[in-house]
């Protein structure tokens, strides 16, 4: 699985969670919000309403006066257009019925009387209708904070855990194969070009795995090829030395042998004893060896002799070439790899022959 589409999956379930947790919290909100509407808007409303009219009937005397008939009437009628609840309707109906009779002129003052009973006692049904109501709504409102509380604190919990294991995890998900690629690439610095990296997660660092593979096995196929080369060279090297009728002495920058023939051996008196990469000045001791390294490269005036042989030093610097980048061009630059001597017989002694002890 691609990085991108880990990445999306996480973020996406991240994303669908926090969406769903909005979407939860606005349809309680608008549930409870809704039921108290309605409570206040038709219950109470209702209560209202019937404190009205049984304020008309404690405050007037039987039989009602005009004013107080059409302040009755008209709660009355406001009612009759609030009707919500199961049974209201019949009680609404009878307290009509009650002040129908209370305003008819024909009415006996008793049967008025009765009426006014009977529409208070109606009035209190509706009141209880309407309180039970308030009540129920009440609970429900109640119950549904409750179910809200818990189910928006469960999805808080699967939000608070998703980020957890995402905070955990995605780091070491990006880290740890970094980390691995930061060894490989140190261990191909210190030319351990054995190093190979292996991913199983089918993503880019995988893809990427594969071509950090790839160039380690060229760099050792490269390495292997360049040491081939240069141990061909080196034997090449050794037996044209070897063979050639001067002694040769090569040292490198340290001042240390790295290659000396046979014919040099004898005019130092080493004999067979291994001298490579020993310091030149703890192998040939005396004023031979100052006069060898005191001579200047290509200069061909320095004459040595032993004694019985005359010898002609030459001295020759190894610079090693160095290409270096430099903006658009390559520029040459070069060290000194050290010195090679070259002690070449002469066949008769000079006047500036310098003996050596």
């Amino acid at each position: 699985m691609k990085i991108k589409t880990k990445l999306l999956l996480g973020f996406g379930l991240l994303f669908v969670v926090v969406v769903f947790f909005g979407i939860v919290s606005i349809y309680y909100i608008e549930d409870i919000s809704e039921y108290s509407k309605t409570t206040v808007k038709n219950n109470y409303e209702t209560l209202t309403f019937t404190r009205d009219m049984r304020a008309v009937l404690d405050e007037n005397d039987l039989p009602l006066s005009a004013s107080a008939a059409t302040a009755f009437g008209n709660s009355l009628k406001k009612q009759e257009n609030n009707i919500t609840e199961p049974g209201e309707k019949e009680a609404t109906a009878g307290v009509r019925a009650a002040f129908g009779q209370i305003v008819d002129p024909g009415s006996p003052l008793t049967a008025k009387q009765q009426a006014e009973r009977t529409a208070r006692l109606q009035l209190k049904t509706i009141e209880g209708l309407n309180m039970k109501a308030i009540e129920q709504k009440n609970d429900y409102i109640h119950t549904t904070v409750s179910k809200a509380t818990f189910l928006l604190g469960g999805i808080v919990f699967i939000t608070f855990l998703i980020l957890f294991v995402f905070i955990i995890n995605f780091p070491g998900f990006i880290l740890n194969p970094l980390n691995k690629f930061i060894d490989g690439v140190h261990q191909i610095r210190q030319k351990n070009y054995d190093a190979r990296l292996e991913f199983q997660t089918g993503d880019e660092f995988a893809a990427l795995a594969v071509e950090f593979n790839a160039m380690a096995t060229e760099l050792s196929e490269m390495e292997n090829s360049s040491l081939t080369q240069v141990i061909s060279c080196e034997n090449q090297l050794k037996i044209v030395v070897e063979e050639m009728p001067a002694g040769v002495i090569g040292l490198n920058e340290k001042q240390q042998i790295i290659f000396v023939n046979s014919e040099a051996r004898s005019i130092l008196k080493i004999g067979d004893k291994l001298v490579n990469g020993l310091p030149v000045h703890d192998v040939v001791k005396g004023s031979l060896l100052k006069t060898i390294l005191e001579s200047k490269p290509g200069e061909d005036g320095i004459k040595l002799s032993t004694g019985t042989v005359h010898y002609e030093v030459k001295k020759f610097e190894i610079v090693v070439p160095n290409l270096k980048p430099k903006f658009d061009t390559l520029q040459f630059a070069g060290y000194t790899a050290g010195m090679i001597y070259i002690l070449k017989p002469m066949e008769q002694t000079k006047p500036d022959t310098v003996k050596a002890g």
